[in-house]
């Protein structure tokens, strides 16, 4: 569900803890929660396979012109970064945060507890040994040769969000649009790296919301082409951080990765001040500057690296 309706009550700790153990199993990788799911035996299935004989469905027809849905004017709508997700103490619903890349708007988007946990996945590059719906959205587009460029928001009604997939079939000359939840296809988007633009009609009445964001462990901000975590045991060892405070990077493109930052960094100050948690990040580019300097650790030495928040990153993907 895409909505804004109050399904739970954060003064009660069983909700709370439904959702904030929903996020933590994707840092965990999900493993013992995901194990049965998609998973079959050989034997199961070859029995669902339809016979070879069987001739493939064909591809559907285009509606006609006067019937196809129109998107709406470029000058209407405004890209967007997926940065995080949390909860919502005022609804007690999962929500990822979006900003724009023109003005740095931070604009909420309520979803439901699965999707908050493909998304989180797919922030923290989780790779399940099996795929999970999305994964399987994605290499079904990949398979059938049809890119995702777009993923557009489009309104809010009714405490419900709509959006539109733009897929591009290879021997199209016109391009698709197909109806879906926001929440799936920002899952989507990520897995992809397409495209996320969000209409006018919501920025300009934003909706009041209480963010809330994971333990520090679970933890994950993207953006400025950078994904960020708090450091874990195994990632302290490996890039050999000490017990140094900050957040690492786990991976960086645009120009974090032009500027020379790589996974393994560990950025100790934003703008002179410590960072001990990713949604410090977030919080500092709430206040919309025209640049920040992260101050980062790397094999003993110190650097300082300028970037500039209302540049728009060319590689969004997250997960290959």
């Amino acid at each position: 569900m895409d909505g804004r309706e109050p399904t739970m009550d954060l003064r009660s700790s069983a909700p709370r803890l439904l959702l904030a153990g929903s996020l933590a199993l994707a840092v965990q990788g999900c493993a013992a929660a995901d194990r049965n799911a998609g998973e079959q035996s050989v034997a199961g299935d070859l029995a669902e396979r339809p016979p070879a004989t069987e001739p493939a469905p064909a591809v559907p027809e285009l509606p006609p012109a006067e019937d196809r849905w129109l998107p709406p004017p470029a000058s209407e709508l405004f890209a967007a970064e997926l940065t995080t997700v949390g909860w919502d103490a005022v609804t007690g619903s999962p929500v990822v945060l979006l900003r724009t890349l023109d003005a740095g708007q931070v604009v909420p988007i309520w979803i439901g507890i699965a999707e908050a946990q493909a998304i989180a996945r797919a922030l923290h590059g989780v790779v399940m040994p099996r795929p999970m719906t999305h994964d399987l959205m994605a290499n079904l587009l990949s398979n059938l040769h049809a890119g995702l460029e777009e993923l557009l928001i489009t309104e809010l009604r009714d405490g419900v969000y709509y959006g539109r997939l733009k897929l591009r079939v290879d021997g199209e000359n016109e391009a698709r649009w197909i109806d879906t939840r926001p929440s799936d296809g920002l899952a989507l988007a990520l897995r992809t790296g397409a495209t996320i633009r969000l209409a006018r009609s919501l920025l300009d009445d934003l909706p009041d919301y209480d963010f809330l964001a994971p333990d520090a462990p679970d933890q994950v901000v993207r953006t400025l082409g950078l994904t960020v975590v708090s450091p874990s045991e195994e990632l302290r060892r490996t890039y050999e951080l000490g017990d140094r405070q900050g957040i690492v990077v786990i991976a960086a493109s645009g120009q974090a990765k032009a500027q020379g930052l790589r996974r393994g960094d560990l950025i100790v100050a934003i703008d002179g001040q410590p960072v001990s948690a990713p949604i410090d990040l977030l919080d500092r580019l709430r206040q919309r500057p025209e640049s920040i300097t992260l101050t980062y650790y790397r094999q003993g030495k110190t650097h300082d690296v300028v970037l500039y928040p209302l540049e728009d990153d060319d590689d969004e993907s997250v997960v290959a």
